[in-house]
């Protein structure tokens, strides 16, 4: 086995083990009614770049318990489909779960890699991603298998987190904690929440795996909670599991002052009903 390839295969592990957790999916599906309001805006980006319309067959990658996959079944209607797939089996079930009670029928839940997609050449119209392509293993894999299920007139868009000094949503949750720890950066090709926040990264992905017309804007959008600032950051700390094991290896002292530091930064975009930190995100889309 090459170096690389073992190198794949301990960060395909690293994934796997953080997002298929019985805590993180339990987490995720818990919060997934008030993560589709917050997560709007950056939807609503994601289903212009990728051009959904009625009728639409849409493949979702890392739906999780089932955002964005709700919104783009409601913007394709009763003519279209969406696919909703995610790497874990919980996240999946989750999701089938939520579909069952809230009656919807143009979504099916599936698991699948995005890297070993287990359907047939030309499957859909649109293939979307929000907040799953930094977590790619082998990104070239993962697009080259894009590329194959889509339809020749189809057309991908991904939208992943943007820099973190644009972002007031991560900069107020994580920068205190950041703050009071030594942070390493991570190697350019590990998976990790940043990995196309750099301008151009995630478009030169797109030219590079032969997608055409390739567009790459960064915005950055409210994301509106239904709730109080403490109750945002109970949910930050449950979902955003690559940053976890920073908040818990602080010290007790040292977690707890940082946690006020992150309440007293998110009161600011709090009117009473909704904390809205705004977020930065980068949206890159291309032809088939």
């Amino acid at each position: 086995m090459s170096s690389s390839t073992a190198t794949l295969e301990t960060y395909q592990q690293h994934v796997e083990d953080e997002w298929t957790a019985p805590e993180t999916v339990n987490a995720w599906d818990r919060w997934l009614p008030k993560q589709i309001g917050q997560f709007g805006p950056a939807t609503a980006l994601l289903a212009e770049a990728a051009g959904i319309q009625a009728g639409d067959t849409v493949l979702d990658l890392g739906s999780g318990a089932g955002d964005p996959a709700f919104t783009l079944a409601t913007l394709v209607g009763p003519s279209g489909r969406v696919t909703a797939t995610d790497l874990a089996e919980g996240m999946v079930q989750a999701c089938r779960e939520h579909v069952q009670a809230r009656g919807v029928s143009n979504i099916d839940c599936l698991q699948a890699d995005a890297q070993s997609l287990p359907f047939p050449d030309a499957s859909f119209n649109r293939v979307t991603s929000k907040l799953g392509a930094m977590y790619f293993t082998d990104v070239q894999k993962a697009l080259s298998e894009i590329r194959r299920v889509l339809q020749p007139d189809g057309r991908v868009a991904l939208v992943c987190w943007g820099a973190v000094e644009r972002n007031p949503y991560v900069l107020h949750h994580a920068g205190p904690f950041f703050a009071r720890a030594e942070i390493q950066p991570p190697p350019p090709d590990m998976p990790h929440p940043f990995r196309f926040a750099q301008p151009g990264t995630l478009a030169a992905e797109l030219e590079r795996a032969g997608f055409l017309d390739v567009v790459e804007e960064t915005h950055v959008v409210p994301m509106p909670w239904a709730g109080p600032p403490e109750e945002l950051w109970q949910n930050f700390y449950e979902v955003a599991v690559p940053v976890r094991p920073l908040i818990d290896g602080l010290s007790p002292d040292e977690r707890e002052a940082a946690i006020g530091e992150v309440l007293a930064g998110l009161r600011q975009y709090y009117d009473g009903s909704y904390t809205s930190p705004p977020g930065a995100f980068v949206i890159a889309s291309g032809a088939r």
